[in-house]
């Protein structure tokens, strides 16, 4: 080859290297500022969390005071007291930091308490009754019933149609019955029968309440009102619910009054409802920028005389 050519030819090589060293220069820090900006934004991310999550104890305590409130100053627990109002988006900040809060408070004692069905290990069977009715009157199969049973009961007997360790070892991913109270209705996802879709079927009728409790007739859904008084009709338990929107029942005598209960005998009334509630479930949401912290938790009015603030039973946070 002529030196001229060889020369051009070397040239051509330098400048083509010459390219592709920038290029892969280019694509290495292109590479690295978008490792950056991801960081930045995962960092700026979790410092949002981070101080939205110093929200949610405020925000909590707001709903135990208003529900401190609510005993010390009402003998009766309805849904049109200042407690059932909660927040909607509250500012929290003065800063600019855009943290906002929002919460609501529901009664769980207007829902059946699915502890009460085993009373000191011991099933009790006006209760089973009871479940058995909202199970059929949500078109649930009411077969399941024994398998809960079992799985609150102290013993590892098992009955016909339930589900002891027995069962649940045997599963691709065994486990025990808890053979103690429910802490939350989610884990009724883990009893036999008791599929997600049951589950979420159920969940807005039941609670998972670590004492027993009575139903409180001023804030339970027609469902519940009629599993509990099966002697009265569709159309009375919905007219209980329309009556009491406009005049709470106010104590145990005011609910006998109501003609709809007239064929339901007092006794069962004195046993099985109140319109007070000890237990009431909180949901919090606490957003900032592109994050939000959210957290459930179950209260405990503390003692019926209003004298201190309800205590925490438990605390999740998503």
């Amino acid at each position: 080859m002529a030196p001229e050519k060889m020369k051009r030819t070397q040239h051509g090589a330098a400048i083509i290297t010459a390219l592709l060293v920038v290029m892969l220069a280019a694509t290495i820090a292109t590479y690295l500022l978008t490792q950056q900006s991801y960081a930045l934004t995962r960092t700026a991310r979790t410092t949002d969390h981070a101080q939205a999550a110093l929200y949610t104890q405020p925000t909590l305590d707001w709903a135990r005071a208003i529900l401190f409130e609510t005993q010390k100053n009402s003998t009766y627990v309805h849904p049109k007291q200042k407690w059932a109002q909660g927040i909607n988006a509250l500012p929290l900040d003065d800063a600019g930091g855009g943290t906002v809060a929002s919460g609501v408070i529901r009664d769980e004692s207007g829902k059946f308490n699915i502890n009460n069905l085993v009373v000191d290990g011991v099933k009790s069977a006006p209760d089973m009754e009871i479940f058995q009715r909202l199970l059929k009157l949500l078109k649930v199969d009411a077969d399941l019933t024994p398998a809960l049973l079992d799985w609150l009961d102290k013993d590892n007997d098992l009955t016909a149609n339930g589900a002891e360790d027995s069962i649940y070892l045997s599963l691709p991913e065994p486990y025990r019955a808890a053979n103690r109270p429910m802490l939350q209705v989610s884990e009724l996802a883990r009893v036999r029968g008791f599929d997600a879709s049951i589950v979420k079927r159920l969940t807005p009728y039941i609670a998972a309440l670590p004492a027993r409790t009575k139903l409180n007739m001023n804030s339970a859904l027609p469902e519940i009102i009629r599993a509990y008084f099966p002697e009265i009709t569709e159309n009375d338990a919905t007219t209980l619910v329309s009556k009491r929107e406009e005049h709470p029942f106010k104590d145990i005598a005011d609910i006998k009054k109501q003609s709809e209960l007239k064929t339901v005998p007092a006794a069962s009334i004195d046993q099985f409802v109140s319109v007070s509630s000890q237990f009431f479930s909180v949901s919090i949401a606490i957003s900032r920028q592109s994050t939000q912290v959210r957290q459930m938790a179950l209260l405990r009015s503390a003692d019926q005389a209003g004298t201190r603030w309800p205590v925490i039973i438990w605390v999740n946070s998503f």
